[in-house]
């Protein structure tokens, strides 16, 4: 409330000092208008001081009506600047508005027009079938720590090129500043983490004389799955200076090229050799899978290239129901469904099948 009785008070005063100007304005140019007038109809009174005292009399109540007169051109203005401010401002808005609506006018067409066009393309569903009997999931530690001088006429560790005279002086200053023999200190973490499995989509089969063939039955990869990192994980690669004082940390811009073209290195190394080890677990359970297969129905045979073949092959997915396939896919689903639990890689141990 004590808000409200300061701005009630002020608007009060406004208006008086505004009714106060107009009756002050008024009075004044009654007072001319008398002035005027008394000399107009008493002409007998000595005209040149007639003259004078109109004269000052008038320049006075001119002076007097100033600041009231003055107070009301104001307030006019005032009044006319606030409906200006206040039609701009309204004008604003209503471009704001206008603007607003003509964008999101723009990005329902935008959605209508690709709506139309998507929906003008035949829809082509093609389903996939895919069984996931494993998960490869493996994380730890490369530490690897091997002297300068085996890199240092290697092209590709970036250190042969560095010949120049600037070079050679700057390395004569690093051997000064960091004495001892030079080592590179690498440390890394790395992590793998994929879905190892059966695509049925990419098996095919053959029946040539007699023999059922098939191709694709192998186990893959699948997909390589997401992997959150650790936050106290180290990765560091250093140039590391041993002497009989102890170890310390070169971080000469010299070697700064080639500790990250080393740790580089290093990391595809590492991935190359994770790769290696799920195309190795894959192998072996192929070959326990077709073997378990091939007991389970002799005479099958198994290929992995069809490019050089002069067989007429047919998908397995699109051809299931063939009476010549339909009993061999069946187990394989059976087969791959039980070596999700198949908990042991050791090759001794076999799959049973179905009514073994």
């Amino acid at each position: 409330m004590g808000f409200f009785i300061p701005k009630a008070i002020r608007s009060a005063a406004d208006k008086s000092k505004l009714a106060m100007s107009y009756l002050l304005t008024a009075a004044c140019f009654l007072l001319i208008a008398g002035n005027v007038a008394v000399f107009l109809f008493f002409p007998k009174i000595a005209a040149p001081l007639a003259i004078v005292l109109s004269n000052a009399i008038t320049v006075v109540l001119m002076l007097v009506s100033i600041r009231p007169l003055s107070r009301l051109i104001q307030n006019e203005f005032n009044a006319k600047a606030k409906e200006l401010v206040d039609r701009q401002e309204a004008q604003q808005e209503l471009q704001d508005r206008v603007s607003f609506l003509e964008s999101r006018n723009r990005e329902l067409e935008s959605r209508i027009d690709t709506w139309a066009q998507t929906a003008s393309v035949p829809t082509n569903v093609n389903f996939t079938f895919k069984v996931e009997t494993m998960t490869f999931d493996k994380k730890g530690y490369i530490v690897k720590e091997e002297p300068l001088e085996r890199f240092l006429e290697d092209p590709t560790y970036k250190l042969s090129d560095k010949k120049g005279v600037f070079d050679r002086i700057t390395q004569w200053m690093d051997n000064l500043a960091h004495p001892g023999d030079k080592k590179v200190l690498y440390i890394g973490k790395y992590y793998i983490k994929a879905s190892i499995g059966l695509d049925f989509t990419k098996i095919k089969f053959s029946v040539d004389g007699g023999v059922l063939t098939l191709f694709g039955v192998k186990f893959a990869k699948l997909n390589d799955l997401a992997i959150d990192p650790e936050p106290d994980d180290v990765n560091h690669c250093w140039l590391v200076n041993e002497d009989f004082d102890g170890i310390t940390i070169n971080n000469s811009e010299l070697y700064r090229e080639f500790t990250e073209v080393y740790a580089s290195i290093r990391e595809k190394e590492t991935d190359a050799i994770l790769e290696g080890e799920v195309e190795s677990l894959c192998e072996h359970y192929t070959e326990v899978f077709r073997r378990n297969l091939t007991e389970r129905f002799p005479g099958i045979e198994f290929c992995d290239h069809i490019e050089d073949s002069s067989a007429t092959w047919y998908s397995l997915k699109e051809h299931i129901q063939d009476e010549r396939i339909y009993p061999i896919a069946s187990n394989m689903f059976l087969m791959a469904d039980v070596l999700s639990g198949y908990i042991s890689a050791s090759p001794q141990r076999r799959l049973s099948s179905p009514g073994d």
